[in-house]
């Protein structure tokens, strides 16, 4: 099959990684896969690397394609304005960015994949109701495999995601260095590796979310969900599928946070968390039976009739929405970053203040005893 998948920026996150894993095992089945994307970002290079071919502008398109496969509203409506008769499915990937909400026009999305009970409910509240088809979140197995056992106590814990800041992280890190677990930060706020397993090698645990989380998994590490959504802490066996249904993000068993649970949590780690994370990953979430899914899916739909509506200017409206959001979005991280830092430079201060009055006493003090010594 000729398939074009798509999303409006490669940059740095879990709809990317995905996008690049999907398109990977789908090529290993054979099918000839385009990813488009009108604003190429860091992951364009690694899709690149990788062998998939990235297209920028639509006149970069094949002539011909048998099924869209687009993760936001923008580009979905560009597929379907340059393939009008092609059949298209929408992954419903996130509750924050409307970006990534299906085109409200009805006949312009065939079939809606959503990976998680949670993004299924929100599908099920939208205004048009295509057909929904629930999967779970693939990872590559073999990229994210295990490299060495975990050690019987942790030492490493690498924070691998984009959101987690703040007064979150550093009651996080704090409370976990006090206990002598060194905490590592891989993401947009820590350095971001285009390589993750690379990250993961030497640590113990994994503080994540979402596919970060997966990622962890299936590398045998211990996984601590923990970001700005929530903290459910270890995932396990008992908790997997309340987890899962929750797309790992954090929430699912409605957890308080404070220095006590983190220290208690770490209490419980085990190296044995490893061993299982990879069996429940192998086992669930495998890439390749994922894309497998969805050749069946994709072989299920038919073409269909060409639409009549303008799809160029709802592809812009939706394009100007996400512009807004994304600066809104960058606005609130470099907020909390110049808070941090301003932070930082007030305890400096006040260091460097009582730094100073302690020698200023001490100096006086000498003054004193020397009169008194006369």
């Amino acid at each position: 099959m000729e398939l074009v998948l798509s999303f409006e920026h490669l940059g740095l996150g879990g709809t990317e990684s995905y996008l690049l894993t999907t398109a990977e095992q789908l090529e290993r089945l054979g099918h000839s896969v385009t990813v488009y994307s009108p604003r190429p970002g860091p992951m364009a290079a690694v899709a690149k690397r990788r062998g998939i071919r990235v297209v920028v502008g639509m006149d970069e398109l094949p002539e011909r394609c048998e099924l869209a496969y687009p993760q936001d509203g923008a580009t979905a409506y560009d597929l379907a304005r340059r393939y009008p008769a092609t059949p298209q499915v929408f992954r419903l990937a996130s509750e924050l960015a409307d970006l990534q909400l299906p085109p409200s026009l009805p006949g312009v999305v065939d079939a809606l994949v959503v990976l998680a009970e949670r993004f299924a409910n929100r599908a099920r509240a939208l205004a048009t109701q295509p057909r929904l088809v629930r999967l779970r979140q693939p990872v590559d197995t073999e990229r994210f495999a295990p490299l060495d056992t975990l050690r019987p106590r942790p030492r490493r814990a690498v924070l691998l995601g984009n959101w987690l800041r703040g007064a979150r992280r550093e009651l996080l890190t704090r409370t976990w260095a006090e206990a002598g677990v060194e905490c590592v930060q891989v993401g947009l706020d820590g350095g971001w590796d285009p390589a993750p397993e690379r990250a993961l090698a030497d640590a113990d645990i994994v503080v994540a979310k979402g596919r970060a989380a997966l990622e962890g998994m299936a590398s045998g590490k211990a996984v601590y969900l923990f970001d700005f959504i929530g903290g459910d802490g270890w995932i396990t066996p008992e908790h997997y599928e309340a987890m899962e249904a929750d797309a790992f993000g954090g929430a699912a068993l409605g957890r308080d946070v404070t220095a006590a649970s983190l220290r208690a949590d770490l209490e419980r780690y085990s190296p044995d968390m490893g061993v299982a994370n990879r069996d429940l990953a192998t086992r669930n979430h495998g890439a390749r039976h994922h894309a497998q899914h969805l050749v069946e899916l994709f072989r299920e739909l038919q073409p269909r009739e060409q639409p009549t509506t303008e799809l160029e200017e709802l592809a812009r409206l939706v394009r100007v929405q996400w512009a807004t959001e994304d600066r809104v979005l960058g606005l609130n991280a470099e907020n909390q970053r110049l808070l941090q830092r301003l932070r930082e430079t007030e305890n400096e201060l006040d260091a460097l203040r009582s730094t100073r009055r302690y020698r200023l006493a001490a100096a006086l003090g000498g003054v004193a005893d020397r009169l008194r010594g006369r």
